[in-house]
């Protein structure tokens, strides 16, 4: 009797090149999250050995080049990701001098945080080496393919956070 393993090989379709599991054919919320794990990994392997951050520090590091200086609540918000996380990449990225942390009293305990000069020098870094890889990731998408798979994974995301979802 084979092994699903071996089923979905051989169920898999012969033009396609790459391994791709029976779900993730079936069901789009399996194939997104299939590709969000890869997406992460590759990501997560490669900053890492180029740069030795992580994804969270690229995050947070890729908002503050944006936006000039955000609370933690509101850069873990705009980098969607867990506030506990965006405080310990912080202390990271302040260790290694890439961003500067100023407690303030007049937003009440809210500590800002900001780039520094040496965190905006490797943003522009991180920013021209993310635009590359992208461009490698989408070099067989027209702009109005990528244009419209933006807009489905947008109204995807938007879909979540419907009560249809949740429950």
């Amino acid at each position: 009797m084979p092994t699903g393993k071996g089923l979905a090989r051989q169920e898999s379709p012969p033009d396609h090149p790459h391994f791709i599991g029976i779900l993730a054919r079936e069901q789009i919320a399996v194939l997104v999250s299939t590709l969000g794990a890869r997406f992460s990994r590759g990501a997560t392997a490669y900053y890492r050995a180029a740069w030795n951050i992580g994804t969270v520090e690229w995050r947070l590091l890729m908002i503050l080049n944006r936006i000039e200086a955000l609370n933690v609540s509101e850069l873990s918000d705009a980098a969607d990701i867990d506030k506990a996380a965006a405080s310990r990449s912080l202390v990271l990225l302040q260790k290694r001098k890439l961003v500067s942390i100023e407690q303030t009293r007049s937003r009440g305990r809210a500590a800002i945080a900001r780039l520094t000069a040496e965190g905006r020098k490797l943003a522009a870094k991180l920013t021209q080496v993310s635009r590359e890889r992208e461009a490698r990731l989408f070099k067989e998408f027209t702009a109005a393919d990528k244009e419209h798979l933006n807009a489905l994974l947008l109204r995807l995301s938007r879909a979540l956070d419907t009560d249809d979802w949740k429950y």
